[in-house]
């Protein structure tokens, strides 16, 4: 299995086992339908909205974007494109692909190396197209319309309406719209007026709160120790946190157990 898309919605689950697509059902189990082979493995599956068409991408030596009838089982029409990438709309029986323009050999890589085509499911001819920068490891995706993706535009149409966002490789993002011809903005991927990311506390310290960091490092004052004329009695006595270290200790107890004689010369 290289790629699976549901349907709008849910009944039809598509799978692609290399080239071939097979339809089930995804509640009781069972194959539906099989659909022609495509010309290489499938990287990619994707539903036109709610219709009954199917887009198949492939990119391999032997690239194609194809769209599949469902209701039929045959092929609608394909095309042989070096594909990036490929989106559907959700509400809409349209999707957009990114493809790459091919560099003559030898040549220097052109300014705008990918181009955005939006096609219609139904028709294989272009609805609109943009040619963009950076397209290498570039993808895109479809949106809905909202004041936050264009500030600069005042105008408000149906929920149903959707833009089509472009990510390319150097991070910049630039926002399509379908239904006009406008040059668009491209917008550097920035910081400002982004709040910054902080890291919840977790476990003990969403409770009790940080724990006070404490050094590991403290310089340790020895214990006075005074020696005694008779230090075999008083060795022990005193608290026993307040014994001096057991290096000192051993040394005057052991000698405290031997006995003395005096020196006689012969």
């Amino acid at each position: 299995m290289t790629a699976a898309a549901f349907s709008g919605d849910g009944s039809v689950l598509a799978v692609a086992a290399e080239s071939v697509i097979t339809l089930w059902d995804p509640d009781n189990n069972a194959l539906v339908g099989v659909i022609a082979e495509a010309l290489s493995p499938i990287t990619k599956l994707s539903f036109a909205g709610d219709s009954a068409y199917l887009m198949s991408l492939s990119q391999s030596s032997k690239p194609q974007v194809a769209v599949w009838n469902v209701s039929n089982l045959s092929m609608q029409w394909s095309y042989t494109l070096f594909a990036e990438a490929a989106c559907c709309s959700s509400s809409k029986s349209e999707f957009a692909v990114l493809s790459l323009l091919s560099c003559p050999e030898g040549g220097a890589p052109a300014e705008q190396d990918g181009i955005i085509l939006i096609f219609d499911a139904e028709n294989s001819k272009p609805v609109s197209s943009w040619s963009v920068k950076k397209a290498k490891g570039g993808s895109i995706a479809f949106v809905k319309d909202g004041p936050s993706f264009d500030a600069n535009t005042d105008d408000t149409r149906g929920g149903e309406a959707s833009l089509l966002v472009y990510v390319n490789g150097s991070h910049e993002y630039v926002i399509f719209d379908p239904l006009k011809n406008e040059e668009p903005q491209i917008s550097k991927s920035t910081r400002k007026n982004i709040q910054t990311d902080e890291p919840a506390p977790i476990g003990y310290a969403s409770i009790y709160g940080e724990l006070p960091k404490l050094e590991l490092k403290k310089e340790v004052s020895d214990i006075p120790f005074i020696p005694s004329d008779r230090p075999w009695e008083t060795i022990f006595t005193g608290s026993s946190h307040a014994l001096p270290p057991l290096t000192k200790l051993c040394s005057v107890f052991l000698a405290s157990l031997l006995e003395k004689r005096p020196v006689t010369d012969e």
